[in-house]
């Protein structure tokens, strides 16, 4: 099961990306950081203005009116300005960090051109800058529907979806689409673009449990742009991704040694050093991302093993009679982190950090079925896995073999739970109680042999 948007693991507000100026807020310790010195530089406003944002979730409320803000102050209100020149001054003011007056520049444009798909851009990348998230997506969608293949657009509807909206998994395949859909329109000299676009590509792709896709896609990324800083961060997370630890943590060395202070790569290489059993060098590498970056990283909820147990324990008593029922004979235990074995049983392996594990057969397998296994998150098709391991973030899957005998009984069925990884994405005991009930009732739900498919559609992903 992955963590909620709120975790401090999967899902927590990022830092500045450089994929189209905006922030990681899919995934915690995954947000591509804004690009060091001598990088790729940041995508283009229609014009000549950077554009995109980093910004958190729009409020739900309805916003008081705004006063009235003309682009250019000196002319009246009842006279227009010139598209042409307000798109420019929209531009400028961008450039400036004035996204206020960029959007009033953008609006007025769009009044006069209603089909100008640049006015409808620079709204969409200026209501970004400002938080106005919905109202951003709602431009954006114009724009396309006036040039569906635009490269720019489609770069800032998928940098929109991938990184600055609430994190799910249709946001990211959404992203992925219209990344994919740049890709192919823009033109082979725009170089910056094309790194931009592939990495947006390989940002979805790691979301959506596709690491390996993720990092063919981030090397034509770095072969574009060789000194894209925020795809060489992003490829330490697609190798983290894959358990290639030694190539990760060479990878986020190389981050650190550009920018110190480089919250995602530190955290990164704290959850590598734990997995390696180096503790001092986990700690110091933890605590200084949360230095960095407290918001994203707070310090994990301090719990020793033994009232994790008791809390998990405690968890499987207040569950339901019939879960209780199927859960008759079959362990649940608790463990600090994921066995690599089981990490790597799988093709592509699970993420370290994953929630929670089952290990066995469903329920209802007999040697005369073959039921759909429990895919990761997309897969939507049977295939054979091998034994051991779980599916996405979140949990695991029964392995079923092709044909033939039982390879496993019943008594091996087993559901494993991960102090250190559910630690990290809640906030007190309350919260930690709700998130293993959930993690628990997500590998329920692959003991009876549902797919990650149907325990999404659920709510229990």
């Amino acid at each position: 099961m992955k963590p909620t948007a709120a975790s401090a693991v999967i899902a927590v507000a990022m830092a500045a990306a450089a994929s189209a100026g905006g922030c990681r807020s899919g995934r915690a310790g995954e947000a591509t950081p804004a690009p060091a010195s001598g990088s790729t530089a940041q995508p283009a406003m229609t014009s000549s203005a950077a554009r995109s944002s980093c910004g958190a979730q729009s409020d739900a409320t309805e916003p008081p009116p705004r006063p009235l803000r003309r682009c250019f102050s000196d002319r009246p209100a009842w006279l227009d300005a010139p598209v042409a020149s307000l798109l420019d001054r929209a531009a400028e003011l961008f450039d400036d960090g004035d996204y206020a007056g960029a959007l009033a520049c953008a609006e007025e444009a769009a009044r006069q051109a209603p089909r100008s798909v640049e006015a409808h851009h620079n709204r969409a990348i200026s209501l970004m800058r400002l938080d106005r998230l919905d109202e951003a997506r709602d431009a954006i969608a114009l724009a396309l529907a006036l040039a569906p293949d635009d490269p720019e657009t489609l770069e800032a509807a998928a940098d929109l979806n991938i990184n600055q909206l609430a994190p799910s998994v249709d946001r990211s395949a959404l992203g992925l689409e219209y990344a994919r859909r740049g890709s192919r329109h823009v033109g082979r000299s725009d170089r910056e673009r094309v790194a931009r676009l592939a990495l947006l590509e390989g940002q979805a792709l790691i979301d959506l449990g596709r690491a390996s896709e993720a990092l063919r896609r981030i090397d034509v990324a770095l072969k574009a742009a060789p000194h894209f800083a925020a795809a060489v961060y992003e490829r330490g997370v697609a190798q983290f991704e894959l358990c290639r630890f030694e190539d990760a943590r060479r990878t986020f060395e190389k981050v650190l040694a550009a920018t110190p202070d480089h919250a995602h790569a530190l955290y990164h290489l704290g959850l590598i050093e734990e997995r390696l059993g180096n503790e001092a060098a986990a700690a110091r590498h933890l605590a200084a991302a949360s230095a960095a970056d407290n918001k994203s990283f707070p310090l994990a909820l301090e719990m020793s093993q033994g009232d994790f147990s008791t809390r998990v324990q405690h968890a499987v008593a207040e569950l339901p009679d019939d879960i209780r029922r199927d859960l008759g004979g079959i362990k649940v235990e608790a463990a600090d982190l994921p066995d690599i074995n089981d990490l790597i049983a799988e093709k592509p392996p699970l993420s370290p950090t994953i929630l929670g594990l089952f290990r066995g057969l469903p329920l209802d397998y007999s040697d005369r079925m073959v039921p759909s296994p429990a895919g990761r998150a997309g897969k939507g098709r049977a295939q054979p896995v091998s034994a051991g391991g779980g599916a996405d973030p979140g949990g695991g899957r029964s392995s079923v073999p092709p044909s033939g005998d039982l390879q496993c009984d019943a008594g091996e069925r087993t559901i494993v739970l991960y102090r250190r990884n559910l630690l990290r994405t809640v906030r007190d005991a309350a919260e930690l109680d709700q998130a293993v009930t959930r993690t628990l009732l997500h590998e329920v739900g692959h003991l009876r042999g549902e797919d990650d498919g149907s325990l999404r559609d659920r709510g229990l992903e």
